[in-house]
């Protein structure tokens, strides 16, 4: 195909299409609340249930509509691995860190299940394999030492030549019993739990700085919000006292969701290098195959030559019956590839950054860490993502 060439596809996610809009009001008053939360993305919104679950009152600042920005655009796999890290992992950080990491990503999964279960949210969750694979020859040697490394570390992986994809693969690292599901539908019903009771989420309300002091002042464009404790949930964080952007690197990339004749199987399917990923999601029209791939530098020119890349890619792997949507993401990743997580040098304001395009998992256990934080509960996570580790 010539690059550049229009596409007839829906420019937007799959996941904000197929569920309802928002439509919570501005900020309108002047109010206190325990924690105010910056971002309303799976971070923010996840971070607002659990402190109202543990009897916080909270308020979640949007600047847009909540669920729309970059956790809309992911693929949404929720697993215990975005790809082969884990044996650079134990390289580079040691094997403590990297099985801290694990156990982490471990704990985020079930997290996402038990409040799927806990709150009945109908949002198509369901447990799957996931596959890290590779096409390629000279790569075998670096999923073996992959799997070696994740199953050192008491990860639930398998070695397998027998991947179920329509195309012909080299071997995988297969991790049972992972999951995916509709973020969005999974995000509103989170939502519905917050309001009320004290508790507040505001959308078309940006937030302008932090201003520090025993009790914390969130100047907004709609006026202010005072708070205890405030979390800093933006995809870069828009209050940085530390300068952790100089530590955040951001890269984009881009999702196809087509139809193709024939069978695809259940599963997520990751190939290593160069990255693109597979799953599917139920449709009236039959099952939707989600294929992502194709990073780029953040900001480029022309997206229209690496969503062709990535149709070519899929022509050649599946048989294409029709492109339905394409939609691209931005994410940040970190100087030593994990999550900025915790409290900045302000005492009660806290980070939540540089997720690394794996923001299901990294999200959550954000959400998870900072709760902890807040309510002086021991996590032994804290150190492995403390955002002031770089300083």
């Amino acid at each position: 195909m010539e690059y550049g060439k229009k596409i007839t596809v829906k420019e937007i996610s799959f996941w904000l299409e197929t569920s309802p809009g928002t439509n919570f009001p501005k900020l309108d008053k002047r109010l206190k609340v325990d924690v105010a939360i910056l971002g309303g993305g799976i971070a923010g919104i996840t971070s607002a249930a659990l402190l109202m679950e543990a009897g916080y009152k909270v308020a979640v600042i949007e600047a847009d509509r909540i669920i729309k920005g970059v956790t809309v655009r992911t693929t949404a796999k929720v697993s215990v691995a975005p790809n082969i890290i884990y044996k650079n992992l134990v390289s580079k950080l040691g094997k403590s860190k990297a099985q801290d990491f694990a156990n982490a990503n471990i704990k985020a999964v079930e997290k996402i299940a038990e409040i799927v279960r806990k709150w009945n949210i109908d949002c198509e969750f369901q447990r799957l394999p996931l596959y890290i694979y590779t096409e390629s020859g000279e790569r075998i040697d670096e999923i073996k030492g992959e799997f070696e490394a994740a199953k050192q570390l008491g990860l639930p992986v398998s070695y397998t030549e027998e991947v179920p994809l329509p195309f012909e693969t080299g071997p995988a690292i297969k991790y049972e019993n992972q999951a995916q599901f509709h973020p969005r539908k999974y995000l509103l019903a989170l939502s519905k739990h917050i309001i009320g009771k004290g508790s507040y989420i505001f959308e078309n309300t940006s937030a302008i700085t932090v201003k520090d002091g025993e009790i914390k002042e969130v100047v907004t464009d709609q006026g202010s919000i005072m708070a205890d404790q405030v979390i800093i949930a933006t995809h870069t964080p828009v209050y940085d006292p530390d300068q952790l952007y100089r530590h955040l690197h951001s890269a984009r990339s881009y999702v196809l969701a087509l139809y193709a004749k024939g069978n695809f199987p259940e599963g997520m399917f990751i190939d290593f290098n160069p990255v693109h990923t597979y799953r599917t999601t139920p449709t009236d029209k039959g099952k939707l195959i989600i294929v992502a791939g194709e990073h780029s530098p953040a900001d480029v020119a022309d997206k229209n030559i690496y969503y062709g890349r990535l149709e070519n890619y899929a022509r050649q792997h599946l048989n294409v019956k029709s492109i339905e949507y394409r939609w691209s993401s931005k994410d940040c990743t970190t100087d030593d590839g994990l999550p900025l997580i915790g409290m900045t040098s302000q005492k009660g304001i806290y980070v939540a950054a540089g997720f690394g395009f794996w923001g299901m998992a990294n999200g959550t256990t954000a959400a998870m860490v900072i709760t902890d934080l807040i309510n002086g509960q021991e996590n032994k996570f804290v150190d492995l993502f403390n955002p002031l580790r770089f300083l």
